[in-house]
């Protein structure tokens, strides 16, 4: 056994030495030597170019996971719309009664009680006021006005902004609307007092709405509490973040005129 210990210590002892006499060198050669220098740069210019080749390919399958994401939105409206495709010839973008358009956001404000989006699609792209503004994940705003190329959407993270939304357990219908301190919560006001609605249920857009399509999801309830007016509200968390966003998909309505013809 003793032995074996000494040949042990002499083996660490050996590949200590061998170790320090390479870096050495290495120092040696780096201080000493041009053409070694330049091969020893060369080798970690390589190293730095993988690993900011790494980063950038990084950074691209970010921008292709967003990409996806207007992908997967045209995915969900198919499938949400599918069972009311009309027996006539529609356009490719345009399922049942809605119109669906993908967009870029090119500028976005968040400022105190009012928000807005400029998109990259206008009159010319068919985009009229009053287009429903949404993500997979949720309502962003409505159009309020249009130019040629672009759209300036009042955002529903603004004052005076409600959606109809739904609890499909309950059937509960009622308006959401922003809480007003951060972009992450909403509430869902007028429920009848003795309705409980349990936190964590999903809340999707209703289909009373001319503006936004049925069965969007938009939040999961929280908390809940009678108000002053012996209703009930219920704390929302939204699953979209709007200042994430990137790309977004304009609705809107083909028989709105017809709609609101006959409502006159």
């Amino acid at each position: 056994m003793p032995a074996r210990n000494h040949h042990t210590r002499r083996y660490v002892l050996n590949a200590a030495a061998f170790i320090l006499m390479e870096v050495a060198a290495l120092a040696l050669v780096f201080h000493n030597g041009q053409i070694q220098r330049s091969w020893i740069g060369q080798g970690i210019n390589s190293v730095n170019a993988v690993f900011w080749g790494s980063v950038e390919n990084a950074e691209r399958y970010f921008h292709l996971r967003e990409e996806n994401a207007v992908l997967a939105a045209e995915i969900l409206a198919q499938q949400q719309m599918l069972g009311q495709r009309q027996s006539q010839v529609v356009p490719d973008d345009t399922l049942g009664c809605w119109i669906y358009r993908t967009a870029q956001i090119v500028k976005h404000q968040f400022k105190g009680t009012h928000s807005y989006f400029l998109l990259d699609k206008g009159e010319d792209d068919g985009v009229e006021n009053g287009s429903g503004v949404i993500t997979p994940r949720g309502v962003i705003g409505v159009v309020d006005a249009v130019s040629a190329h672009y759209s300036y959407v009042r955002s529903f993270f603004s004052a005076g902004m409600t959606v109809s939304v739904r609890e499909d357990s309950t059937g509960v219908t009622g308006p959401l609307v922003w809480a007003g301190n951060n972009r992450n919560s909403a509430i869902l006001h007028n429920i009848p007092h003795h309705i409980t609605i349990p936190a964590g249920r999903v809340l999707k857009t209703s289909s009373f709405s001319g503006i936004y399509p049925p069965d969007i999801p938009v939040g999961v309830t929280g908390e809940s509490r009678v108000s002053t007016d012996g209703t009930r509200e219920i704390a929302v968390n939204l699953y979209e973040n709007p200042s994430q966003l990137r790309y977004v998909i304009i609705v809107s309505n083909a028989w709105r005129e017809e709609i609101e013809a006959l409502e006159q």
